[in-house]
């Protein structure tokens, strides 16, 4: 067995209140020829992902919440994969949506898998297509593993086992043990959570130091709320643009610089917002150094410069804000913070979870809206026979943010998409319709 980091666990607790799973969408064409029955290629799902390390795992918590969850053997059952009838690509997006209610239940497995039979109508394809959509517990991975999972579960060349952790040295859980385990480590965490703070604080006036003298910028306040800062409800509404690399990046320099301006142009548009007001995007930004759990991100809030007329300029100050975000990340103070929390009693985290309270309206956003960019590698997926066409996914909403954005590429191929509820954005079909038109102004 092999405990949870702190990261990670906090991440399970929390999904209780705000779900966040994730859903990675992958389109394959059907090929020349018949191409396997989708039996055959749930079938091979199900085989292949038994032999994928990070996909054999569910989570048993220890007895009274004296410690983390522990990560133990999970075989992969025929209940993890779902098959769908759709009647077109719109009607695919509905089933999802309809999905995402239903959210993994780490206690019995991290993930599942949804299975469409073909359709005929996938966004720039020539013929019959198949989907298939990986759920996992982000507990169990970020957007970046999720990625690396799902690129060995639809590889085209055999397993090789690279997960943080092996299957094969994960034994059997003892209730008992575990709990003895965490009595006898409460003196040590104790002693290791007072250095790390004592480290934290040192770290943090030497960041305090570098502010002061410009070498790095201070985390940019939040922003006012606007229509899409309210409560979403159990609906959810999906869509995509479909695009390429070389479109974006010559809006923006880079994929992710070019959808960030387009989405800030529909959306200022969309929402009517005042110029005065702004809008800020919540993106992530990868932690420096050695992944140490499976949640190897932090979050950061920029503006999208509504204000500013001139594509290129908003895009380099877009750019410039990414850039100061990264470099915020990487401060001995923000890593200092983050050895502080591995090193944060289980029961403390579940006290903070336990007192966030999803009912408060704040008055800033960090971001207004939520854009999770990831590069998925290279085209060379497969299915059944048939080759990879594209990839997106949809990003969780929050308690006050109504609409999310993924922007994820594979080879040439990028994929725009939309998760919304309609409590919050209104005709979500004009708001990917104005998506779209930016992509070609």
């Amino acid at each position: 067995m092999e405990l949870m980091t702190a990261t990670d666990a906090q991440a399970y607790w929390m999904s209780a209140t705000i779900p966040s799973d994730q859903f990675l969408l992958y389109c394959f064409d059907r090929g020349v020829g018949p191409g396997d029955s989708i039996d055959e290629i749930g079938s091979a799902l199900l085989g292949r992902a038994a032999g994928i390390d990070d996909l054999m795992l569910r989570i048993v918590e220890v007895p009274h919440g004296l410690d983390f969850p522990y990560w133990v053997h999970a075989p992969v059952s025929t209940r993890q994969l779902r098959r769908h009838r759709a009647q077109g690509w719109d009607d695919c997006l509905r089933i999802l949506g309809a999905e995402m209610a239903d959210q993994i239940d780490l206690t019995d497995h991290g993930w599942r898998v949804h299975l469409f039979d073909p359709i005929s109508d996938a966004p720039g394809v020539h013929g019959a297509t198949v989907v298939a959509v990986l759920q996992i517990a982000h507990a169990l991975a970020d957007g970046t593993l999720a990625s690396d999972i799902a690129r060995r579960l639809f590889g085209p060349d055999p397993l090789v086992s690279d997960s943080l952790g092996s299957v094969a040295d994960i034994g059997t859980f003892s209730p008992t043990r575990a709990v003895a385990r965490a009595v006898v480590s409460m003196p040590v965490r104790a002693g290791r959570l007072a250095v790390a703070a004592v480290g934290a604080h040192r770290a943090h006036r030497w960041r305090e130091r570098d502010i002061a003298e410009g070498r790095v910028s201070a985390a940019p306040a939040g922003g006012p709320l606007v229509a899409v800062n309210t409560r979403p409800d159990h609906r959810r509404e999906l869509r995509t643009v479909h695009t390429d690399r070389d479109a974006l990046r010559a809006i923006g320099g880079s994929v992710t610089r070019g959808a960030l301006v387009v989405i800030s142009e529909a959306l200022a548009e969309h929402l009517d917002v005042d110029p005065s007001v702004g809008l800020r995007a919540e993106i992530t930004v990868a932690k420096p150094g050695v992944r140490l759990a499976r949640n190897h991100f932090r979050n950061a809030g920029i503006d999208l410069w509504i204000t500013e007329p001139d594509r290129a300029v908003r895009a380099r100050r877009i750019g410039d804000e990414i850039d100061a975000a990264v470099l915020r990340a990487a401060h001995p103070a923000t890593v200092a913070e983050s050895r502080a929390m591995a090193s944060v009693p289980a029961a403390l985290i579940r006290w903070g979870v336990a007192g966030f309270d999803a009912d408060v309206v704040p008055d800033t956003m960090t971001g207004n809206v939520v854009v999770s960019s990831v590069n998925r590698g290279p085209a060379d997926l497969v299915l059944g026979g048939g080759r990879l066409v594209f990839t997106t996914g949809f990003p969780a909403l929050s308690p006050m943010q109504t609409l999310t954005h993924g922007v994820h590429g594979i080879g040439d191929r990028v994929v725009i998409s939309i998760c919304s509820s309609p409590t919050g954005l209104a005709d979500v079909d004009a708001y990917r319709d104005r998506l779209a038109a930016r992509l070609n102004t």
